[in-house]
């Protein structure tokens, strides 16, 4: 089935916004591009084109089989939306940063936006879910409580202090592979990851460094060594994921329901260090739950108008063997 230069134009800006949002949100601790992508729809053909990074793509390439090697890994799907996170993640490191930052007086607002906006997309998830599968309902619930409980954990106290100076590279590339994983599962957020690992704020700080004229060899390296790491962990990472949505996506999808609702815990609107506090006035108090209530009811609109909820993901990119 060919599809129109109209509807190929329309399908890759689609894309490009979809990475925009996916790219935004990997750029804010607690929030993950992964969950982004599977309220979008696109989160099964995102991790299909990505596993497909392997030996056969390779002998593709070599034998200058070049149309089936794009078609194996949906070449034009993945530039498109890769166009869109690297531009939606490098605005929002350089902008959103700014409204939370701890003394932010917008933070408590921001933060009630992501958290309403993610609140509904949980429960949109489990709507999918219980669409979808045949198994017992237990099972599901079982999984879900876990993967609550688990990122519930990851999103606590920060467990390394913040790195300074360059770490060694062994540690650096670990941490893209780390985080990448995280970044890939709805739910658990990369950048979160590398704020408890003590990487975050050093990592985001070279783009700024770079724009201004200051960033150093040292640096530069140590930013490669991260994207190597994230590249290593997200083709590992993937297939193995892709393996789990294919045999198991009622008991996978649950999981990852799970971790969104967990890794809630990262956006309470006030934080006094690791300590979890209220709010300080009654006004504040409401205008983050008219800001949260607003986000859920725009992100449920979206996915009552674009009928999102009556499928699973987009259609997966059959791979040419």
């Amino acid at each position: 089935m060919t599809t129109s230069p109209q509807g190929a134009l329309r399908d890759a800006a689609r894309h490009v916004g979809c990475g925009l949002l996916m790219g935004a949100a990997d750029a804010i601790p607690g929030v993950s591009g992964g969950t982004v992508a599977l309220v979008l729809g696109i989160y099964r053909r995102l991790v299909a084109a990505i596993s497909h990074f392997d030996l056969i793509s390779v002998k593709l390439l070599l034998r200058r089989e070049w149309r089936a090697a794009v078609q194996r890994i949906d070449l034009f799907f993945l530039l498109a939306l890769g166009g869109g996170i690297v531009i939606g993640l490098g605005t929002f490191i350089l902008l959103i940063h700014e409204l939370i930052e701890p003394h932010s007086p917008a933070r408590p607002y921001t933060y009630a936006v992501f958290l309403g906006a993610i609140a509904a997309s949980s429960w949109l998830v489990m709507k999918l879910i219980h669409a979808s599968t045949n198994d017992p309902l237990s099972i599901c619930w079982a999984l879900g409580i876990i993967g609550a409980a688990v990122a519930f954990l990851l999103t606590g106290p920060q467990v390394f202090p913040d790195v300074q100076q360059a770490p060694p590279l062994l540690f650096t590339f670990c941490c893209g592979m780390v985080a990448i994983c995280a970044m890939i599962l709805p739910g658990i957020s990369g950048s979160y990851i590398l704020l408890i690992l003590g990487m975050y704020r050093y990592l985001s700080g070279i783009p700024k460094s770079l724009l201004k004229g200051e960033a150093i060899g040292g640096d530069l390296l140590q930013f490669v060594v991260f994207a190597v790491g994230c590249a290593v962990g997200l083709i590992a990472f993937s297939k193995f994921l892709r393996w789990l949505l294919h045999r198991y996506e009622p008991q996978t999808m649950s999981l990852m329901c799970g971790f969104m609702i967990g890794a809630m815990r990262a956006l309470w609107p006030w934080r006094d260090g690791d300590a979890y506090i209220g709010p300080p006035s009654t006004g504040e108090l409401i205008g983050c739950a008219a800001l949260a209530i607003t986000a859920a009811l725009v992100v449920c609109g979206a996915d009552y108008f674009t009928g999102a909820n009556n499928k699973i993901d987009e259609a997966v990119q059959e791979p040419v063997e």
